[in-house]
């Protein structure tokens, strides 16, 4: 399967707060993809619907997926998401979009130190043309600090049990920092190597304005990371490297195949 992982700028995905769905910038990302005969878009979490840290901008679920319906569909499916309001929870949701419809979203499981959604309660997995991909939000590869409270053994049993597998890879979205450090890869590897399925991760390049609290230490989202996780004929594997992994820009990867490719993103 080809995915074009798309790796936007902090600021872009940011700017969706005030701006709303940018159907036409995702519409022109879209045919981007559609050059290169990719089967699945993914986009970072966050877009198009962030919300910064006043839930009153968070779209009801309803408006989010008439927002998403007007997106003229393409060739192949795409994966959006961000914080969504659904019967007065805040939600961080991804949704998945093929030819015009959009199927009953994914619900992030695990909150980032104090985000104030309403966690969803278990894994999907979403099929089309032949093909299957099991979604994942930021913190739920990776819970807060990697401390070990058995939700992550509970997501790796519930992936298995849905397929994940060489021909039905894990898709996480992240609005994240640090992608390319051990606090993310190690839980990513560990995800590759126990469902035998690749990782596939699309992340933000550049700087947020948003900032966290790290310890004392108040820090930036972004850096970039995007990339595939797998595990092969003994050992784990990772593309691109680390100094490619930066840019915005579409990474393009294939799951069967080890090929992949980089491209500046189009203005």
């Amino acid at each position: 399967m080809k995915i074009a992982l798309f790796q936007l700028d902090a600021h872009e995905v940011e700017a969706c707060a005030s701006t709303g769905v940018p159907t036409d910038r995702i519409s022109q990302l879209l045919s981007m993809a559609e050059d290169y005969d990719a089967d699945l878009a993914v986009f970072p979490e966050g877009f198009p619907f962030i919300a910064g840290n006043e839930a009153a901008a968070a779209p009801s679920l309803d408006e989010a997926i008439s927002g998403l319906r007007k997106i003229p569909p393409p060739s192949l499916a795409f994966i959006v998401g961000g914080h969504i309001l659904e019967g007065g929870d805040q939600r961080n949701a991804s949704f998945f979009v093929h030819d015009g419809k959009v199927h009953a979203p994914y619900f992030k499981r695990i909150p980032w130190l104090d985000e104030p959604f309403k966690p969803g309660t278990a894994l999907l997995r979403w099929s089309w043309n032949g093909h299957q991909v099991i979604p994942l939000i930021c913190a739920d590869v990776c819970v807060p600090w990697n401390e070990p409270d058995g939700r992550a053994a509970q997501m790796l049993g519930e992936a298995a049990s849905l397929g994940a597998g060489p021909s039905c890879p894990i898709i996480v979205s992240t609005f994240g920092s640090d992608l390319r450090t051990p606090y993310w890869t190690e839980p990513l590897r560990a995800w590759a190597r126990a469902c035998n399925a690749p990782m596939l991760i699309s992340a933000i390049a550049g700087r947020s304005t948003a900032t966290f609290m790290e310890g004392s230490k108040r820090r930036h989202y972004g850096g970039g990371g995007s990339g595939m996780y797998w595990h092969e004929e003994g050992r784990d594997r990772v593309w691109p490297c680390t100094k490619d992994s930066k840019l915005a820009g579409m990474y393009l990867v294939d799951t069967l195949e080890p090929e992949s490719l980089w491209l500046p993103l189009r203005n």
